[in-house]
């Protein structure tokens, strides 16, 4: 690449803050309550740590599922943000959701065979139901999400090329030694 350091920096960055963004606004919903549903329903408890341990878990056994080895230059990235009720309403009492991404270097003719076979691992062993999944050109796309435990995951291409994501985004937690606000 040519151009200045801080231009550089800008055409490889940009790209993955997009997708990143991207990601968090699928899944921002995840902790919105359904119509039917109560909004002062308990929620479930977790520390934001316990609940990063098993993003990364999680992420590795998706990597182990496509097998991949990921630690990209970039990231891994947590990203944890307030939950959004259905009418723009936030809390104060704590509660949270977590999007965990990382990513692999992989050839880009390796990433449908890779995707594919996560796929065929997380619907016959981990109860994720694909609820979006897209091959075009080499790249790939994979949505799925686990209804038991509430969680959303992405598997994609972005860029910069010959980068494979990995992501995990979790239902609204309220920390154990919180107390629920109610609505």
């Amino acid at each position: 690449m040519s151009g200045s350091p801080r231009r550089v920096k800008q055409k490889i960055l940009t790209p993955i803050l997009i997708t990143l963004a991207a990601s968090v606004l699928l899944y921002a919903g995840a902790c919105m309550p359904q119509k039917s549903e109560d909004p002062n329903k308990p929620l479930p408890r977790k520390s934001r740590a316990e609940s990063l341990t098993w993003a990364k878990q999680y992420t590795s056994t998706m990597a182990h599922y496509a097998e991949v080895k990921t630690g990209h230059t970039f990231g891994p990235f947590t990203d944890f943000e307030e939950c959004i009720g259905k009418n723009d309403e936030v809390a104060d009492d704590g509660r949270y959701t977590l999007t965990y991404t990382v990513y692999a270097d992989l050839p880009l003719a390796a990433h449908i065979p890779a995707v594919r076979k996560l796929r065929t691992a997380l619907e016959k062993h981990a109860d994720v139901k694909i609820t979006g999944f897209q091959e075009k050109n080499s790249e790939v796309t994979l949505y799925g999400r686990h209804d038991g435990e509430n969680f959303s995951l992405i598997a994609d291409t972005v860029k910069p090329p010959n980068t494979l994501r990995l992501s995990v985004s979790t239902p609204c937690f309220l920390p154990p030694e919180a107390k629920q606000q109610k609505f």
